[in-house]
């Protein structure tokens, strides 16, 4: 039930998503939107190797603000250890922070 006056913000004009934001070691900062549940669920935590693995973050990673194309070589090449592993902690992270401030989104 909506309360009078308040207006889900996806029928609000001009809401936005909320965004994760990423920034790799080399400066360039992702304004990330959130993953669908197919790309966290069914790519991001089942990846069984290096290749689904890259893939599964590149593919969420490609939903960019900055329309920067992200793609499997992107991370290989762009993204250092660290970053991975940072952006592999901070993520999952960053789901269940946006989750816990809004349980009804």
């Amino acid at each position: 039930m909506i309360s009078a006056g308040v207006l889900p913000a996806f029928l609000c004009k001009g809401a936005r998503m909320r965004r994760f934001k990423f920034t790799l070691d080399n400066g360039v900062t992702l304004n990330i939107m959130p993953p669908t549940l197919r790309m966290y669920y069914k790519e991001l935590r089942t990846a069984e190797n290096d290749a689904q693995l890259f893939g599964a973050v590149a593919h969420i990673c490609n939903r960019n603000d900055e329309n920067i194309e992200i793609t499997e070589e992107y991370i290989i090449d762009n993204f250092t250890t660290d970053d991975f592993r940072r952006f592999m902690r901070e993520l999952p992270s960053w789901i269940e922070n946006e989750r816990s401030a809004n349980p009804n989104s």
